[in-house]
């Protein structure tokens, strides 16, 4: 009995302390306001400068150097000596030859006095004596075409005016056998000039 009372008072309790209990109300949903939201406005990024980094585990890339061409100094102008010629003239192999072409051209022996003169032309390349004394001999032998090439060869060794009119004289008479009118026609004018230019100094 003292069970079921004590469950009876508090369910008195209870219900008296929910009595006693505010009253409250829901709003009505037709006249409730909300707070208006505004429009979602993007604002532009404002731009941040990035400073670049350098990696100091990457090489840089070298900087070309300009190529400088350097400037050859120009050689000093040095006079050139005077170009001695071989005529064998202090030769006294040379000189013993030529005497010796002459001996035979005197005794009717031009086959010999040749061969001397072919000896001392390979002694003496460049004697315009030797050219000429054998030019002469060729033309005792009927063989002219040989004496005009080598009449023209001592031209370019001959000293002075008188040698290379000589020289050019056998030029004409081998034109001449060769039946070359026009060629020494020239070679005739050429004598005429150099022997009345004559030798100076």
């Amino acid at each position: 009995m003292r069970h079921i009372a004590a469950v009876a008072m508090t369910c008195t309790l209870m219900l008296s302390g929910c009595q006693n209990l505010p009253s409250y109300s829901w709003p009505n949903s037709q006249t409730a306001t909300y707070p208006k939201k505004s429009p979602n406005v993007v604002k532009p990024a404002t731009p941040v400068f990035v400073e670049p980094t350098v990696n100091s585990d990457v090489p840089s890339a070298p900087i070309p150097t300009p190529i400088l061409t350097p400037v050859k100094p120009t050689p000093p102008v040095v006079a050139q000596p005077i170009r001695q010629l071989a005529d064998g003239r202090d030769m006294p192999a040379v000189q013993n030859l030529l005497a010796s072409a002459q001996n035979s051209l005197q005794q009717g022996r031009p086959e010999d006095a040749a061969s001397s003169l072919e000896r001392a032309q390979r002694l003496a390349p460049q004697s315009a004596a030797v050219y000429q004394k054998l030019a002469e001999v060729r033309l005792q032998q009927n063989r002219a075409v040989e004496a005009e090439q080598l009449a023209r060869k001592g031209v370019a060794y001959a000293h002075n005016n008188s040698q290379q009119a000589a020289l050019w004289r056998l030029v004409a008479i081998a034109a001449d056998r060769q039946g070359k009118k026009e060629t020494a026609d020239k070679a005739r004018e050429k004598v005429m000039l150099l022997e009345s230019a004559g030798d100076r100094g």
